[in-house]
């Protein structure tokens, strides 16, 4: 909580600073990614206590992948996002969704998306590092995957509810979204692809919100989108094929891997 709860906290306060003081010159951008790296740095085993440097190193579970690792996990883990945000697009009309107001429409738009972008990355390396990195990792080696899986995506979705009583309809969108994101980083062993997905679902999620509130888009209403849920339909199966392929990549490399001999 704490990984993923300090950039959060810097970022909002240099964002706020930023768009109180400057408006036009959106400065918090370039110091807040020179802090992200330095962070990230830091969480990868760089920096001090260096008698602590491998224990952060292998909780941040940030290990490179072979190409054919980045395929299954980007196809799969996005068409599993997919559905899940084509199921909420589904029920959205059932849901009486009440748009957030439209704060940011007085700025200029460079700063806003300038800071959808950096928002978008302090919470995809912030939230994967704390949450599906140095949680999941220890709660894997102490009670294997499923009860880590199921912890750290119920705190994910509990720390949502910050952000107000809005955010309710959206909670198991969000848990949905954060198993599939740990589910990732168990298959994988890294945190790159959940990483890379959820930075990239964040840039299109709060870009297309603050297009919408742009246009005075209004709440949705109506009935049960039927042609959005066999869209998701149709992600889930493709998901559902490369999670397996995914599977059984990751037994092949365990097979290969050789156990080091007794007394070495």
């Amino acid at each position: 909580m704490i990984v993923s709860g300090v950039p959060t906290i810097v970022w909002g306060t240099l964002a706020t600073v930023n768009l109180r003081l400057s408006p036009r010159v959106p400065w918090s951008v370039p110091l807040m990614a020179v802090l992200l790296w330095a962070y990230w740095r830091y969480l990868r085993g760089d920096g001090p206590p260096r008698r602590l440097a491998t224990v952060r190193h292998d909780h941040l579970r940030a290990a490179p992948l072979t190409l054919r690792e980045w395929r299954l996990t980007l196809i799969g883990g996005g068409a599993a996002i997919a559905a899940v945000w084509a199921l909420f697009a589904a029920f959205r009309g059932l849901l009486h969704l009440v748009p957030p107001p439209n704060d940011l429409a007085r700025f200029p738009m460079w700063t806003v998306l300038a800071a959808i972008v950096m928002g978008s990355a302090v919470a995809g390396i912030a939230e994967e590092a704390g949450f599906r990195g140095y949680m999941q990792v220890p709660l894997e080696r102490a009670y294997g995957p499923v009860p880590a899986i199921a912890i750290t995506s119920v705190l994910f979705t509990l720390v949502h509810l910050t952000h107000g009583s809005r955010i309710l309809p959206y909670l198991p969108f969000f848990f949905a979204a954060a198993v599939i994101y740990a589910l990732l980083a168990f298959l994988s062993g890294s945190i790159l692809p959940s990483m890379t997905l959820h930075f990239a679902g964040d840039v299109l999620m709060f870009t297309l919100r603050y297009s919408a509130a742009r246009q005075g888009a209004i709440g949705a209403s109506g009935g049960f989108a039927v042609g959005y849920a066999m869209a998701a339909a149709g992600f889930v199966v493709l998901s559902a094929l490369m999670f397996r392929l995914l599977v059984r990549n990751t037994s092949a490399l365990t097979r290969k891997t050789p156990v080091p001999a007794m007394g070495h």
